[in-house]
């Protein structure tokens, strides 16, 4: 398939919430990444709620099975009509939990607006949107007391019903510089759950009690973790153990072959793809080939100067790096026309003696 072709497909998997993408940092913490408390400020009251993370939210979608057909519009509507036709256009329920009333009415946009009936009394919206997530997923977005009570009378007063697509579909999580981030720390007590044989549906099912909703969690055996790093740099060493354990490390070489694509060879006076290839076998023996040059270096080159700033501002700063100014070694990666010898104009105190040979070094 065209390059086009998978990245218009990639965008509507990430739009159905089948792949995340995300990146570790230094800053990425448990509560980020798994559930945290975080605040939240309603009419100035600042309030405390478990928020699910990045890798809880793609599991519990996992989880979750694909409503193919259900008649929520036509209860929402049943729900709009009952308020319309009721005394004073409100209706009165009891939240499930603690059975407090609250009164509901029907806004301007068709949402649902309700008021509680307690000493601190209150109001607040329920979207249209949010009831219908609810209904699907069995999780509510905002006012969880009040949809889920809201939810529960459209199912018993009027028969709220769904067909489900029992076969779950694969979702992707896609972690880049997973070495940038203290994995040990992110994952917490679920790079357990990540072994194969210990996911959800899989023979040694395993689950955990999460230390802030204190709910039992697993992960789902159609979920897979893609994570993305570079060789070169010097942090994938302190990447943790028991994760390496846990995934498979496929390398991803620099493709020379793909400058030679009709796609890609936009300046062909120079061949960039034997030019690639030299200059990677050089560095292989003179570094390793964990710090060859990428392929996307030379990708979009259209003229002689899109190559010439390439060179000065990617490669060159680059090889400085690798070889710490050791202008020796670059000029063998390079080629001697890119080194020029210079001659020490410098004049030194003479009634002053430093090391022997110094000024020809």
């Amino acid at each position: 398939r065209t390059r086009e072709e998978i990245n218009k497909e990639y965008k509507e998997l990430i739009e159905a919430g089948q792949i995340v993408f995300t990146t570790f940092h230094q800053s990425l913490s448990y509560e980020d990444f798994i559930e945290g408390i975080k605040p939240e400020t309603i009419d100035g009251n600042v309030t405390y709620e478990v928020k699910d993370g990045i890798f809880k939210s793609i599991c519990k979608n996992a989880f979750s099975k694909e409503i193919t057909s259900d008649n929520f519009e036509v209860v929402y509507q049943k729900l709009l009509d009952e308020i319309d036709n009721s005394v004073d256009n409100k209706l009165v329920l009891e939240t499930l939990v603690h059975a407090k009333e609250f009164t509901i009415y029907k806004n301007s946009k068709n949402n649902i607006r309700f008021h509680s009936n307690t000493e601190k009394a209150y109001e607040a919206v329920i979207k249209k949107e949010v009831l219908e997530h609810y209904l699907k997923t069995g999780e509510a977005l905002d006012w969880a007391p009040y949809t889920k009570s809201v939810a529960n009378y459209i199912i018993e007063k009027y028969n709220y019903i769904q067909n489900e697509a029992i076969e779950p579909k694969n979702h992707v999580l896609i972690i880049d510089e997973i070495n940038r981030g203290n994995v040990s720390a992110i994952f917490g007590e679920l790079i357990t759950l990540l072994e194969e044989d210990k996911r959800k549906g899989n023979p040694e099912h395993t689950e955990v009690k999460l230390p802030y909703s204190g709910k039992d969690f697993s992960v789902p055996n159609n979920v897979y973790i893609i994570g993305t790093m570079n060789t070169a740099d010097r942090s994938v060493e302190a990447l943790d153990t028991a994760l390496r354990r846990r995934f498979s490390f496929v390398e991803m070489q620099p493709d020379p072959e793909i400058l030679s694509d009709e796609k890609y060879e936009k300046y062909k006076d120079v061949d960039l793809s034997k030019l690639l290839e030299t200059i990677n076998q050089r560095i292989e023996v003179l570094i390793d080939k964990d710090h060859q040059i990428g392929h996307s270096y030379f990708i979009g080159i259209q003229d002689l100067e899109d190559l010439r700033r390439t060179f000065k501002d990617k490669i060159i700063p680059l090889l400085e790096e690798y070889f710490y100014g050791d202008f020796g070694k670059i000029g063998l990666v390079l080629g001697g026309e890119f080194i020029k010898l210079a001659e020490n104009q410098v004049a030194f105190p003479k009634n002053f003696e430093y090391e022997k040979d110094f000024l020809e070094d």
